[in-house]
């Protein structure tokens, strides 16, 4: 078995001095926000939203360290509160009333609260840089589930063992999953290879 690299810092963070465990949760912040950010971003479509749901998930991860069991890698610990979280603000989101926009110009609000807007996720052979919003927006289009599915194998690359763990589903679910997304996705992008070519998830 593979060591996890993050589990010292873990244990820092739940059994060490106060300095400790803020050099810890700083050193797994440094090494998990971007991708924290970038899932969040490809399930909810906004920037700013993404970087609300980074904060909600370090707060839980300082919080909730004492829950991390060791039985999967930290990062798919991650992974998994990334997702629930990114997927509790999609539904309260579709859940709030539209709101009217004033009249006369607005500032985007799909930036983030603090720091610059952070970077696109890198190329990667679901994403280039031609297609990236293509991409985006036939992702937005998937239902919560199918979208985060799509977003952890596609994107970051998780493999199916990883997937079941994150997503807490069987095999079989997974593979359902991905490949109704897979499905969904061509039928919006074209059968380019742009998602690994059909049957990829069989």
């Amino acid at each position: 078995m593979v060591e996890d690299p993050d589990r010292e810092l873990v244990r820092l963070l739940v059994e060490g001095a106060p300095t400790e465990r803020e050099r810890a949760l700083s050193e797994l912040f440094r090494r998990h926000h971007q991708r924290v950010v970038t899932v969040a971003y490809r399930v909810l479509g906004s920037w700013q939203a993404a970087e609300d749901v980074a904060q909600e998930v370090f707060v839980r991860l300082a919080r909730g360290a004492r829950g991390f069991r060791g039985d999967a890698s930290f990062r798919s610990w991650v992974y998994r509160v990334t997702v629930n979280r990114a997927i509790d603000a999609r539904r309260r989101e579709a859940r709030r009333p539209a709101v009217r926009l004033p009249d006369g110009p607005v500032l985007p609000d799909d930036q983030p609260r603090f720091g610059p807007t952070p970077p696109p996720a890198p190329a990667t052979p679901l994403v280039d840089d031609e297609r990236a919003q293509a991409v985006q927006d036939a992702l937005m289009r998937l239902s919560p589930k199918l979208r985060a599915v799509a977003v952890l194998r596609y994107v970051e690359g998780l493999s199916y063992e990883e997937l079941a763990q994150v997503l807490d589903c069987s095999m079989g679910t997974i593979k359902s999953r991905l490949n109704r997304a897979h499905a969904a996705l061509s039928r919006e992008l074209g059968d380019q290879g742009a998602l690994g070519g059909p049957g990829e998830a069989s």
